[in-house]
């Protein structure tokens, strides 16, 4: 009976090994079809790609100007008179301080001598009554109260006599000096249509101009958008040069300096004003002239692609890409527009190269192969 116990034991472990060997087996094999394989060659998608190339863009931006003089003086007389000289002609360049023309002085001359005369008398007036009260004062109590106050009554009255005629006199020299008009800023004469012996007076209209011409400005207007971006620099335009292109269609050789804003946005345009600076020699830049203005920047250190390869979504821009030999979507920030690219902010990697291929969205993150497009390096 112990032997007929023992034989069933030992087919009982036999059966028991077998069933956990084939279990064992069938484990094995679900691990191996579980386990990742590497793709094969047929299966890994090739698109079209070409590397990214990092690089310093040049932008140049253009907008309408019209050039305006940064200082012009209209010359009119102070006095009413007559012209007795006249020095300078249109077109002539003035300095600040020049003659320009002189009114006849005759009687400016006689008011300054007459009011000349009246100091000199009231000078001796003022002498003989100072000298006569500091006798009384000397005199003690030989002299009444009374007689000393109107003493000092009369001094006071010459001395106010004396001060009366000196203002009369730099009144008169005042008007004797606006017989002799001159330049006030340093500019070029506009047209002078003047005669010896023409009546003028300030009631009439201006004489004619004086025009600054160099340093000479020029008005353009940037969007309200630019000119918030100029805000987000350290200096608003100080990484911009401005160049100017002429009616003729030529570059003029200076460049600009911009000086300063508008103080508020025009709403019927939704556009600031800006005001630049630049050196005229040779007058080549003329007042009321519309120009166009070049406004040139570099953005470090960017990647320039066409803007059909940008994806424009709700939730940013995306671009696609192989990196590290798989289909890839990166976000990228557009910098700048120029013609029918984007220039884009260099967030990317060394070997990144940008698809030109159709992409299809479930193929992200699958393994992808570059083929370089024909006549690209």
């Amino acid at each position: 009976m112990h032997q007929k116990f023992g034989l069933i034991s030992k087919i009982c472990c036999l059966i028991l090994a077998f069933v956990l060997g084939v279990i064992s087996l069938k484990l094995w094999d679900m691990h191996k079809n579980k386990a990742p394989r590497e793709p094969q060659k047929s299966e890994i998608a090739a698109y079209q790609a070409i590397s990214l190339q990092p690089q310093d863009v040049t932008l140049t931006t253009p907008y309408i100007g019209y050039i305006t003089p940064i200082h012009e003086a209209l010359i009119q007389p102070y006095i009413s008179g007559f012209i007795e000289k006249i020095y300078v002609k249109g077109g002539d360049f003035v300095q600040k301080g020049d003659v320009l023309l002189v009114l006849k002085q005759d009687e400016y001359i006689a008011a300054l001598n007459a009011a000349y005369a009246d100091i000199l008398k009231a000078d001796a007036v003022l002498t003989n009554a100072s000298n006569y009260y500091n006798r009384l004062k000397k005199a003690g109590k030989s002299v009444s109260a009374a007689e000393l106050e109107s003493a000092e009554a009369s001094y006071l009255s010459a001395l106010a006599t004396l001060e009366q005629a000196k203002a009369n006199y730099n009144a008169a020299k005042v008007n004797y000096d606006y017989t002799i008009i001159t330049a006030p800023i340093n500019g070029v004469v506009g047209n002078v249509s003047l005669t010896k012996g023409n009546y003028i007076s300030p009631a009439g209209p201006a004489l004619f101009s004086i025009m600054q011409y160099s340093p000479i400005r020029v008005v353009f207007s940037i969007s309200d958008k630019e000119y918030l971006a100029e805000l987000q620099k350290e200096k608003p335009f100080s990484d911009e040069t401005l160049f100017l292109e002429l009616p003729n269609g030529k570059i003029f050789k200076n460049t600009g300096v911009v000086r300063y804003t508008d103080n508020s946005i025009d709403t019927s345009t939704s556009s600031l004003k800006v005001y630049a600076d630049f050196k005229n020699i040779g007058k080549i830049l003329t007042p009321n002239t519309y120009v166009t203005v070049l406004s040139q920047s570099v953005i470090k250190n960017a990647v320039e692609v066409k803007k059909n390869l940008v994806l424009l979504q709700n939730d940013g821009n995306f671009i696609y890409l192989i990196r590290a030999g798989r289909l890839i979507k990166e976000k990228v920030e557009i910098l700048a527009t120029v013609d029918q690219n984007f220039i884009l902010k260099n967030t990317f990697q060394k070997d990144d190269a940008v698809v030109l291929s159709p992409v299809e969205p479930q193929n992200i993150g699958q393994p992808a192969e570059i083929i370089m497009p024909k006549g690209k390096a």
